[in-house]
Parts: structure tokens; sequence; C-alpha cells
């Protein structure tokens, strides 16, 4: 290259720079900003049955805001690991963007953390009207709301009438006394009863001795602590509960398999089941399948019909450095929460929620979800469950002695003391 070749470039290079440099500087005025990427670890994925309509819903959203906001869903389709996971990051003050919870007691101790965001300033009329009355309850700490309610539970019989026939018996057993003896029938007839489990969190046994100890102690039975004898009562037919089941249930932590694959007759669960049962149970389940309220127990100071019901799902928010980041998530939790976006997972999976929408002739409304509805309608009161009536202590202490229970370790009276020193520690 000579000297003159070198003179003639370097005003083109120059020009170049100048014209690159002056485009960095026309996008920084713009105020062009990066994508926002929400992070949401989730339970609705693989085999639950809102998996497929809220993974449509994420992505529409997503397409909605290209460019914008993206939410990145975390799938964990464990619920034990899942809880572990929340309760870590709220202790370690590293609280996901998005999570979902599902036990009051548990919401208790995320408020007090201090790792939420404060979602009243957001929760304007219009938003708060699409909710049911009172959905806001459990929602607030300190006058200040930090969940939004989403999904309502209740947890009803469900039962095969199929195998129930083969058994002799027509109708569900409306006393414990009735009940026992249709066990009895199934089982000599070859049929475990009732699904029973101690493994994971104990759920499906959880349910029968919230059932039992509110059949026994009635409505209010929870004012009185674990002192109530409700408590030891419940515990002694819970373990005979134990003797009509399968043999696998000491350490089950499978609620549903069972029961979808015709191996037990009997199973407690909530409307989120009904989607697995189309899905996933054999030789045409569904439609064996009948929902019926618990048994009264009889002297007991429940009522017949009574049901078990909570919020199965609050939405929260970890606490966040960028308004604007903040905002974003905000705004995917009002078209998540929507009432044609709820209207969908409704209707797909069979689960209830928190938030109204209308229901027209033209909609297939499920047949199992609506007998619910009607039974709750019809109960003479709803109570909690009793993992969500006791300390997050008590409640992962009950798999634990439900155990010692089952395997002769502990007396009901013991029982009821391991909750209790749970309590205390």
């Amino acid at each position: 290259m000579n000297k003159r070749t070198l003179l003639l470039t370097l005003p083109a290079i120059l020009l170049v720079l100048s014209m690159l440099l002056s485009a960095c500087g026309a996008n920084a005025d713009s105020g062009e900003a990066s994508e926002i990427e929400i992070k949401f670890p989730s339970i609705w994925v693989a085999k639950d049955s809102k998996a497929a309509t809220f993974t449509q819903i994420v992505k529409d959203f997503n397409d909605q805001n290209q460019g914008k906001i993206k939410v990145v869903v975390e799938e964990i389709p464990d619920y034990a690991a899942y809880k572990d996971k929340i309760r870590t990051n709220i202790t370690t003050g590293t609280a996901p963007d998005i999570f979902s919870f599902d036990n009051p007691a548990d919401g208790e101790f995320y408020y007090k953390s201090g790792n939420l965001a404060d979602l009243t300033p957001y929760l304007d009329d219009q938003w708060k009207s699409t909710f049911l009355d009172h959905a806001f309850d459990n929602a607030t700490y300190d006058g200040k709301v930090y969940s939004i309610p989403f999904e309502f539970g209740v947890t009803p019989v469900l039962y095969n009438t199929k195998l129930f026939k083969q058994a002799g018996i027509t109708g569900f057993p409306k006393t414990y006394t009735e009940l026992f003896a249709a066990f009895d029938k199934l089982k000599a007839a070859g049929i475990a009863p009732a699904t029973q489990m101690t493994g994971g969190d104990g759920w499906v046994s959880m349910l029968w001795y919230s059932q039992l100890v509110s059949a026994i102690g009635g409505p209010d039975v929870y004012k009185h602590g674990l002192d109530d004898p409700a408590f030891v009562q419940a515990a002694e037919v819970l373990k005979k509960l134990f003797d009509y089941t399968t043999g696998d249930a000491v350490g089950l932590d499978n609620a549903g398999g069972h029961f979808l694959n015709q191996q037990t007759a009997v199973l407690l669960n909530g409307p989120w089941f009904i989607g697995r049962i189309k899905k996933e149970g054999i030789d045409h389940l569904y439609d064996s399948v009948e929902v019926a309220p618990a048994p009264v127990y009889e002297g007991g100071k429940g009522q017949p019909g009574q049901y078990i019901g909570f919020t199965q799902a609050s939405l929260a928010v970890g606490k966040q450095k960028d308004k604007k980041k903040e905002e974003a998530i905000v705004k995917f939790l009002k078209y998540l929460t929507s009432p044609d976006n709820v209207k969908k997972i409704s209707l797909d999976s069979g689960s209830l929620f928190v938030i109204k929408y209308e229901v027209t002739k033209d909609d297939k409304v499920e047949r199992l979800q609506t007998e619910m509805k009607k039974g709750m309608e019809a109960a003479p009161y709803i109570i909690p469950h009793f993992r969500a009536s006791v300390s997050p202590a008590v409640g992962a202490e009950f798999p634990q002695a439900l155990s010692g229970l089952v395997l002769g370790k502990y007396t009901p009276e013991q029982f009821v003391e391991q909750l209790k020193q749970a309590d205390s520690k």
C-alpha cells in the first residue's frame, strides 16, 4: 500500500466509524429495552391435568409480548421437590419471579420472610372484581396483599361403581359403620377398597384424617388444638383403614396410580385429578367414577355432607429490584388469571378456581366437576384439610408419624403426641 492510498483510505474509515457511533447513539436515545425474562418454576407440567392448557397460555403470552417479555417455565413435576425448592429459595432470599403454593401455613411463612413483592398497588377494582368474594381473606399480611388466590380445591370421595357392583354394593356408604361393611365386601371380592399412603406428604391419608377429625370433632375442632380428643379418635379409625388398602401403602408416594389402574375402588382427591382419570384411567375408568361426600361418624359432632375445601394454589411474586420487571410479572399474572384463560383451564382439566367466568350452553362442562360443585353448594359447611389447619412443622411430621402408627410403633395417643412435639420444636 503506498502513501497516497493510505491518505485516501483514512477519511473513509473515519466516516464509517462516525456512522456506526451515530447509530449506536440513536438506539440508546430511542430507549429500546432488552427483553424481560420471567422465571416461573411450576408443577403444572408433565402429567398434571392443567399442563397442556397452561403451556399454551404461556406460549400465547410470550407470542403477544415477543421481544418485550418472556416467561420461562422451569418444570418441576414432583410436588415434594417443588415445595422444598420454594421454601429453600424463600429462606435464602432468592425467591423465584413467580411461584405457587398450596398451604396457607406456608403462605404465612412466605409473607413474613420479607422476600415477596407487595401486590397491593396493582390490585385495582377491575382485577379484584373478577375473583369470588372473600378470595383474598388469606392473601394478606400486615394489611398488604402478598399473593393472588388462584385454584380452589375440594376433596370428596371418588369411587369406582364398576368395582362396587362386582362386590354387590350399590351407592356409597353414608356412615363409617356402613363404610367398613362395604370395604369387607370389596376385600372378600379380591378388591383393595381404598388408596392409602404414608410416602411423600401422605396426601390421600391426610385427607382421610381431615375428614375423620372434622366428622368426629365438628367444624370447630381446630380451635381446640391437638388436645381435642377427636385427633386421637380419628387416628384409631385411620389405622383401621390401613387394613383395607394395598400392600405397598406404607411408603407409597403415588396418590393416584392404584385408582387409575382400577387396583383400588375408592380415592379421596380433588377436581384437578379429573383430567388424569380421563387421560390415564384404564378400561374407560371415567365412565365408572362417581362423586360422594365422606361418611358421617356416628356420635360425632360433624354433619352429613361436610366438604373439605381450601385454596389449592396461590400465586406469589419474589421481591424485585427492577420496577419494570415487577410490572411485567403482574402483567402476566393478570393474563393468566383472566376469566377467559381460567375458563379454558377449568373446562379442560376439571379444576375449580376462585376467578369467576361465564359458562354458556355450548360449553362442555365436566360431569364430575359439576357433581363436586353441587356437593359444595349442598354442604352444611366447608372446612380446610388438616395440613392447612396446623403449622408447617406438624404437617411435615404427619407422614412419618403415620408410618409409625400403621406399623405399630405408635399408639393413636403417641401418634398425636409426635405431632405435638413437632409443633414445639
